[in-house]
C-alpha cells in the first residue's frame, strides 16, 4: 500500500489537495505515524496530538499553490521527527524513556510460553536501545519499528544510503554487544 502513494498520479491528487486521496493517506499513515512517535514520546496522548500536527502542517504546507511533495512518506515522517524535536525543544522532559513502553505483541494468540519469552526479548531489547546514542536509536527504530527502507531512512536522515547501512549495522553491533554484558 505504501507504494501505492508513490504512483504519480496519487501523488499528483495528494498535490493537488484532493480530499478523498489525502483521507486514504490519512488512513493508511496514522496508526504508523502514531506508532513511530508514541515510541519517541511515551504518551499516548501526546502521540496522538502530534500525529495529528503532522497531518494537518502536510495539509497547511499543500495548501500553499507553489509546495508539492515528492516522497510522501519521507515527508511525513520528517515532519514527525520535526515536531517530536520541537515537543522535547519547549517542554522540559526527560530523555527519551523506551522502557515503560508496552509490550508488543508478536503474534494473534501465542502460548503463554512463549508470550513469555517474547515479553523478556522486548524488554531486553528496550533496556538496551536505551543505553544507544539517541541517533542510533533512530536508526533502529526507523528500520525495525516503523519498517523504512534503507532510502527513506536516507531521504529522512540526510545522509547517503551507504551512510545509513553502516550506521544501521553499527548500531546494531553496539546493542548486540549491550544485550549480550547485561546477560553476563
Amino acid at each position: 500500500m505504501k507504494d501505492f502513494f508513490k504512483r504519480k498520479d496519487i501523488l499528483a491528487k495528494i498535490n493537488q489537495g484532493d480530499q478523498d486521496s489525502f483521507l486514504a493517506l490519512y488512513n493508511f499513515y496514522a496508526p504508523k505515524l502514531f506508532r513511530h512517535i508514541y515510541y519517541r514520546v511515551n504518551s499516548k496522548e501526546t502521540a496522538e496530538d502530534l500525529a495529528q500536527q503532522v497531518f494537518f502542517k502536510t495539509w497547511q504546507y499543500l495548501s500553499q499553490a507553489e509546495n508539492q511533495i515528492d516522497n510522501i512518506n519521507a515527508f511525513l515522517y520528517r515532519t514527525a521527527t520535526n515536531l517530536i524535536t520541537d515537543y522535547y525543544r519547549s517542554s522540559a522532559r526527560k530523555d527519551l524513556a523506551l522502557e515503560n513502553v508496552e509490550e508488543k505483541k508478536f503474534a494473534s494468540q501465542p502460548s503463554y510460553i512463549d508470550e513469555i519469552d517474547n515479553n523478556l526479548t522486548v524488554k531486553k531489547i528496550k533496556q538496551a536501545l536505551v543505553k544507544l546514542p539517541a541517533e542510533k536509536q533512530q536508526l533502529i527504530i526507523w528500520r525495525y519499528l516503523d519498517n523504512l527502507s534503507i532510502a527513506e531512512i536516507s531521504q529522512l536522515s540526510g545522509k547517503s544510503k551507504n551512510a545509513v547501512y553502516v550506521g544501521l549495522h553499527r548500531a546494531l553491533r553496539e546493542l548486540k554487544k549491550i544485550i549480550k554484558n547485561h546477560e553476563n
